[in-house]
């Protein structure tokens, strides 16, 4: 299974190289997360600060839906952008990604994408993702660590290119809380 999930994740990558910034979280139909992540990201030297605040909820068996608010800060300029997205369940541990991403400066873009988690060990979960635009390439992975049955840290790495600009990317870290 493992073989599996690393063959399509290095596949993907390699194809589409993109992602958004919630991490990949296992959700059972009828539960809900809640979270918050920041990433500090480098651009060519240029610091980005990104925070993001999240909610997901298992709709069925098969299929997450969420909402995601980023927000960029640039010395000398802001942005934000909003992803509304769902995930459909292959496997267990493979979904596929679809969603639409609004710019706060720009036009709203399509993506497309790829994701899988797996248990590392018993309260730890790894995942890694990517997802695409017309405009953008973003792919992120990292680590879930279970504090309880609900709630649980974040430490990922992420990457964001768009077209035109320089690759921005960074370690993060973040908390989620499952109801």
């Amino acid at each position: 299974m493992k073989k599996k999930i690393l063959t399509i994740l290095t596949g993907s990558m390699l194809v589409a190289s993109v992602s958004f910034a919630a991490p990949i979280t296992d959700l059972q139909q009828g539960e809900s997360t809640i979270g918050y992540n920041h990433y500090d990201l480098d651009a060519a030297g240029q610091n980005i600060d990104t925070d993001s605040f999240y909610l997901e909820n298992a709709i069925a068996d098969k299929v997450i839906v969420g909402i995601e608010r980023n927000s960029y800060s640039i010395p000398g300029a802001d942005a934000k952008t909003t992803d509304v997205y769902a995930h459909y369940k292959l496997d267990q541990n493979i979904r596929l990604i679809v969603g639409n991403r609004d710019y706060s400066n720009g036009p709203n873009k399509m993506f497309y994408g790829i994701g899988a988690n797996t248990n590392l060990a018993p309260k730890l979960d790894g995942y890694a993702s990517v997802t695409s635009s017309s405009i953008a390439t973003e792919w992120q992975t990292g680590v879930n660590y279970k504090l309880n049955n609900q709630a649980a840290l974040h430490l990922g790495y992420k990457s964001y290119k768009e077209d035109g600009a320089a690759t921005a990317d960074g370690l993060g870290f973040g908390v989620n809380y499952k109801f």
